[in-house]
């Protein structure tokens, strides 16, 4: 669990967008919880003391992570979305996916390592379009996609970060090449689809692959899940290939199936 992410379940286009997580109630402040952490280190150090326990060890890693959250300006800082200019988060688009692509950007500046934006809290109100695929690929989803992405990587570009940023744009599967009765929606389709790499050593412009005409089958260069992620770590640094253990100390290949596609690196 040292590893479980910061789940951010609120909508940053919201007037009061704000973290639980990282938010002190009203009647505590910065300078207050600093006073009750002495105290706690105060206490705890001398029962631990009297335990024979290092004081070192007086704190979890968790409780440590946790306070940091609560009192670090720059945590803080990513997070406050109102720093923005009005015209930057136009840009990303003001609806829920526009500004948490900002929100990740954001934090791509302040140092974090990893940010997962899902676009669909609620599967069937956005990507998922077994029905009025067209009406609403055209009328909000592709039309918000486009905004997001392209401010994020201009802006990713502008500070420097985009070199070594990789950006994945991807769903799970793609959608039926024919449609169906339910006002032309498209269901789903996992024999072909596309996704973007960009930025952190990825060739810019190259388009990899081809389908059929209809969309249906790959024609030319299919790739496999596993040499997408292959991929990825290599941009990362790390091996495909490295044996992991898990908690058993069973070895594991990091990634089961696939390789290294050399043609995608810049």
């Amino acid at each position: 669990r040292s590893r479980d992410p910061l789940f951010v379940l609120r909508d940053p286009n919201a007037p009061e967008f704000a973290i639980p997580e990282l938010t002190l109630l009203a009647d505590v402040s910065t300078e207050r919880l600093a006073l009750r952490r002495r105290l706690f280190e105060t206490v705890d150090s001398q029962l631990r003391e009297q335990a024979g326990v290092n004081a070192a060890d007086s704190m979890t890693g968790f409780q440590q992570r946790a306070l940091q959250l609560l009192t670090s300006e720059n945590t803080q800082r990513a997070f406050r979305l109102s720093d923005e200019p009005d015209a930057v988060r136009e840009t990303y688009g003001r609806n829920i996916y526009g500004q948490s692509t900002l929100l990740a950007r954001r934090l791509i500046e302040a140092g974090t390592r990893l940010v997962t934006l899902s676009w669909a809290p609620d599967a069937n109100a956005t990507w998922d379009t077994h029905g009025g695929n067209f009406k609403k690929l055209k009328g909000k989803l592709l039309p918000q996609l486009d905004a997001a992405c392209s401010s994020l990587l201009t802006d990713l570009s502008d500070r420097g970060l985009l070199d070594r940023t990789i950006v994945a744009v991807f769903g799970d599967f793609g959608r039926t090449p024919k449609i169906n009765a339910n006002d032309a929606g498209r269901d789903h389709w996992n024999y072909c689809y596309s996704l973007m790499l960009l930025g952190g050593g990825f060739k810019q412009g190259l388009i990899y692959g081809s389908s059929d005409k209809t969309g249906a089958f790959p024609a030319s260069d299919p790739l496999i899940p596993g040499d997408i992620i292959s991929t990825i770590y290599h941009c990362l640094g790390l091996r495909h290939d490295r044996e992991i253990h898990d908690a058993t100390n069973r070895p594991f290949r990091l990634v089961p199936t696939g390789d290294v596609v050399e043609a995608l690196l810049a």
